[in-house]
């Protein structure tokens, strides 16, 4: 036996586990291989069907389809096909990439944007579960191919558990697994998260960065940050600190934590400047979110939105899901940093403990009340998940009790099968509700209509979903209570030499000055439900609509360089 070299720390280093090549026939391998990869990928649609369908049977499915926020790419892809200039306001988060393209790509193959978002969202847990498994390849090399398709199948069904748990509509709750089915709470930043995470194990279990992976990961920090800064936080920022941690500690070489660091940083870089040329469609700076001085008030708010969580049995379930991440990672650390295991192990425990540190005490010293900043805890484990997987393995196979295999894959198989069994329950429900989905209110506004062009206005929450979901005749502009253009999530293209002549008037809405002091009367009021059509066509109130919206509309868009 070849001896082995001593570490960084003069003690031996315990070498990166390699796989063993199955014995039996060339062909025979590729055949099981494609074979159990199938069956991987098979539960993981399962898994994803099964949870885009609690979120359809719940209230949740409001915030999926017609949260004013969540229509936002479909009102892209509307603004597109309709070819209105793209003049668009964005967040921060400009969701150029990837969220636009793969929204794209799923409105050409689907025929409205119930279904177009239906499949996003399974796309993005299947993405989930694609790149776990990758990572499995990274921290257990040596483990059967079934082993790691097993764990990155378990890691899913522990999003999807927690999708389970979550069923009211709003946003503004402790319920962050399902917001990875919609399109606009920042999914993009988080598949980022965990490909940087496998690219970085790549360098790590390679002793080096291949060009390939510095060119790869440069890429997806440049683009990701360019679209959504939260990828620095996320991602960027846990890697450095997590790879110079380890490497101060000689658990980790320096080579492959100064090449990383150093692209990171660089990557970070390009895409802040690349939001430069970009400024156009932002509507706030980043630094705006920013407010150390309520930290107080931030925590004393999260310490009530937890407790308000765990009010319900399904909460305390979510609660303690979260906390088992934690503990995942927390206790996988301290385990692979006494054994001594392969680097890439601790590094997969290490990173999503730095993460979910960061992103929890980076919320409350923000001074920002906004949970959705927290969904890294629902993603980051699932390495620590996998890491955990690998420690076992290794610690069962020294002991020699490893030999009985037959009970663990026989549990497996079980589990496979109910998963799949589970999946093909519940997708004809699934599948006929998003088929006939329709959103009732657009309707009505429709049968208003009746065929004709027409344009009115309308407060965010209204008409957001009216505008997203109401024929290619009905076009929709969204303004404030004085009638102002509201430039948020907007195209501000829609409004040149816009004629509105019809005003939406919600049920939650809240007008400063009565719509009647400020336009007149309408010349007819129509009722649908959860809101009025005022319309004020051949009034005095239309030409003051078109002054007011389209005259702001103007100023906003000279100023911001359209």
């Amino acid at each position: 036996m070849s001896p082995v070299a001593p570490g960084p720390s003069g003690r031996a280093a315990v070498p990166e586990p390699v796989a063993i090549a199955p014995a039996g026939p060339p062909s025979r391998r590729r055949w099981v291989a494609s074979g159990q990869e199938a069956l991987g990928a098979a539960v993981a649609l399962a898994l994803s069907v099964i949870a885009l369908g609690h979120v359809l049977v719940t209230e949740r499915v409001a915030l999926l389809w017609y949260d004013g926020d969540s229509v936002l790419l479909p009102l892209v892809e509307r603004s597109i096909r309709l070819g209105q200039p793209f003049e668009w306001a964005m967040s921060p988060a400009l969701f150029f990439f990837p969220e636009l393209p793969v929204y794209l790509l799923c409105s050409l193959v689907t025929a409205t944007p119930q279904q177009a978002l239906a499949l996003n969202g399974v796309l993005v847990l299947l993405a989930v579960y694609a790149l776990v498994r990758a990572a499995a390849n990274e921290l257990m090399p040596a483990a059967r191919r079934s082993a790691r398709i097993a764990v990155s199948a378990v890691a899913l069904g522990f999003v999807t558990a927690i999708v389970l748990t979550e069923y009211t509509a709003t946003a503004t709750s402790l319920e962050l697994g399902s917001l990875l089915l919609t399109t606009t709470y920042y999914y993009g930043a988080l598949l980022a998260m965990l490909g940087t995470a496998v690219l970085v194990l790549r360098a790590v279990r390679t002793g080096r960065a291949s060009v390939v992976v510095l060119v790869v990961t440069g890429l997806v920090a440049a683009c990701t940050t360019a679209s959504n800064p939260l990828y620095v936080p996320w991602s960027a920022a846990p890697v450095v600190v997590t790879l110079v941690l380890l490497s101060l500690a000689r658990r980790v070489p320096w080579r492959p934590t100064g090449w990383m660091s150093a692209v990171l940083v660089a990557g970070s870089v390009i895409g802040y400047l690349l939001r430069m040329p970009l400024a156009p469609f932002v509507s706030l700076d980043p630094s705006t979110y920013v407010h150390p001085e309520q930290a107080g008030r931030t925590l004393a708010f999260f310490a009530a939105l937890t407790d308000d969580r765990a009010g319900s049995a399904r909460g305390d379930a979510e609660l303690l899901l979260l906390f088992a991440g934690v503990v995942l990672a927390v206790g996988g650390t301290v385990w692979a940093w006494r054994v001594r295991t392969a680097r890439t192990v601790l590094v997969a425990t290490v990173l999503p403990l730095v993460t979910v540190v960061a992103v929890s005490v980076g919320v409350v010293v923000a001074g920002s009340e906004t949970p959705r900043y927290l969904e890294p805890i629902v993603t980051a484990p699932l390495l620590a998940l996998v890491a955990v997987a690998e420690l076992v393995r290794s610690a069962v196979r020294r002991t020699r009790v490893h030999r009985p295999r037959r009970g663990v894959q026989l549990a497996a198989a079980i589990a496979a099968a109910v998963v799949l069994l589970g999946g093909a329950a519940v997708a004809p429900t699934t599948v006929s509700t998003v088929a006939t989905a329709r959103y009732a209110p657009a309707d009505c506004l429709d049968r208003w209509a009746d065929g004709r062009q027409v344009t009115g206005v309308g407060q965010f929450w209204t008409v957001r979903p009216l505008a997203a979901y109401a024929s290619d005749d009905v076009e929709l502009l969204q303004v404030r209570d004085t009638f102002e253009t509201y430039p948020w999530l907007v195209d501000l293209g829609a409004y040149r030499d816009a004629r509105p002549t019809f005003v939406v008037i919600g049920a939650n809405d809240v007008w400063t000055t009565a719509v009647e002091d400020s336009l007149g009367a309408p010349a007819t009021i129509t009722h649908c439900t959860g809101f009025d059509v005022y319309d004020y066509a051949g009034t005095v109130g239309a030409a003051v609509l078109q002054r007011d919206v389209v005259g702001s509309a103007d100023a906003i868009r000279r100023e911001r360089g359209f």
